[in-house]
């Protein structure tokens, strides 16, 4: 802990690090990538598995010049591998360090973090890897490690097959926000509360070091998200203006989302943009994993269908576009504690019942509640039609087994006649007639009444819902 907040330690990280560890212990080269969106713990993953290391090469690239890239890469290169020649004389080329990382003959471990950065430094890069690896790299004891945030870039540089290092990577992980259940470690709170937790900031460890464990989800709202000078107060615009070129734009693209416009058309007529132009914002944003283009679960075509509706899934961006962007001048005039209760407090609880339906979905896809579906969930969503909506629907992978789930996310218990209305409206749904279904009604606030339930009914209570350690 430090200055009251919670230090992420590498929870549930052990397979993450075990998978880095083992390729950089295997005999010979390797070239393994570690990609992931921003603040997902990369870095820190990889300091972590270094220490066995600590000869091991560091390089993050800043999007600066080739001649200073190369110059601060030559700096980390000597020091740790005692290469004071290299010190005193740094690389003078991209050659030159293809170069002598092909004369390396003894065990060593470099790291590219940010190597997109590294690639608009000098776009030869690709190519002279490449053949530097083809040629001798691939024969040495060299393990080369390329990290990198932009998922969209560091997937066309190594993984597409136009690229000139497609097929030479000896092993890829991309790494993914902390699983809802394994949060309890660091925020020793109820289940319900970390749900709670997940649904507003998602599990990404960057966003929940700022928090403080030891109070509660709404005044780390207040202290840490609804402040002026906290680092959270002032993500979202930061994350725009560094990985895009017109954030004003997209700005206005997610505060429309936010606001409710989820239809193509309602987004493109509010924002101002052609369809062009808008199909191609709205994609920049899909491939930062900020926006996705969702279609009912049951559609066997989802790419042809016309009932695309579009929505933010990075939990912390929704959550900051719900509270933070509508109130910023209150938040800059130190009044938004006098606005808790008529602006504050509402627009939390109208955000978080759908924010928790998503972690639901996924902790019904792990087995974490107790309704755990007798199949194995391949395909996991919402379902709408002109007749019918359901919050969840599980399905296998022959799409004849269903669990559709009903999520109650208020502050008053519910009746068991929501759990059979639900089964009517299931048996009503025509996009259901030819599938085994199973019912499920979750609860925030427990039940009002019981009966006995028949073998394709399940029941969850959060409220008294336990996780052991």
């Amino acid at each position: 802990v430090f200055q009251g907040k919670c230090a992420m330690e590498f929870i549930d990280r052990q397979a993450e690090i075990a998978i880095v560890h083992d390729h950089l212990t295997r005999r010979g080269s390797s070239l393994f990538v570690l990609y992931g969106r921003r603040r997902i713990g990369k870095t820190a993953l990889l300091e972590h598995v270094l220490n066995a290391f600590p000869s091991a090469a560091y390089h993050v690239a800043t999007r600066s010049t080739i001649t200073d890239e190369l110059a601060r890469l030559s700096q980390s290169v000597a020091q740790a591998w005692g290469m004071a020649l290299l010190e005193a004389q740094p690389l003078s080329s991209t050659e030159a360090l293809m170069a002598l990382l092909s004369e390396v003959r003894d065990p060593a471990v470099l790291v590219l973090d940010e190597f997109p950065w590294l690639v608009e430094s000098d776009p030869t890069l690709p190519g002279l890897l490449q053949a530097a690896w083809d040629k001798a790299i691939q024969h040495s004891k060299l393990k080369l490690v390329v990290c990198g945030s932009s998922v969209s870039m560091m997937e066309q540089i190594l993984f597409s097959s136009r690229s000139p290092l497609y097929g030479r990577r000896t092993g890829q992980l991309r790494l993914g926000p902390l699983p809802v259940r394994e949060l309890s470690q660091v925020f020793p709170w109820s289940p319900l509360e970390v749900i709670e937790l997940a649904a507003l900031f998602g599990g990404v460890p960057g966003y929940l070091r700022h928090l403080d464990p030891s109070i509660g989800l709404i005044e780390n709202l207040t202290r840490f998200v609804l402040k002026r000078g906290e680092p959270l107060y002032e993500e979202v615009p930061f994350l725009l203006r560094e990985k895009l070129r017109e954030p004003r734009v997209y700005y206005a693209i997610l505060a429309t989302i936010a606001g409710g416009a989820r239809k193509f058309g309602e987004i493109s007529s509010k924002v101002g943009l052609d369809r062009a132009n808008l199909t191609r914002y709205i994609g920049t944003l899909n491939e930062l994993g900020l926006v996705e283009r969702e279609v009912p679960v049951m559609e066997h075509m989802p790419d042809k269908s016309r009932k695309g509706l579009y929505r933010i899934i990075d939990p912390f961006v929704a959550t900051w576009f719900t509270l933070v962007a509508p109130l910023r001048d209150a938040i800059e005039r130190g009044i938004v504690d006098a606005l808790f209760n008529a602006e504050v407090y509402p627009r939390v609880t109208r955000l978080l019942p759908m924010a928790a339906e998503d972690v639901i979905r996924e902790l019904l896809r792990e087995g974490d509640l107790e309704a755990t579906p007798s199949f194995d969930p391949v395909f996991v969503g919402r379902h709408w039609s002109p007749t019918a909506e359901f919050d969840t629907v599980l399905l296998n992978a022959t799409r004849d087994q269903a669990l559709i789930a009903e999520v109650k996310w208020t502050n008053q218990p519910v009746s068991f006649r929501t759990l059979d209305d639900l089964r009517r409206r299931v048996t009503n749904e025509p996009a259901f007639a030819e599938i085994k279904c199973s019912f499920c009604l979750v609860s925030r606030a427990g039940f009002v009444d019981e009966r006995e339930l028949t073998s394709d009914e399940h029941i969850v209570d959060i409220s008294a819902l336990t996780w052991n350690p």
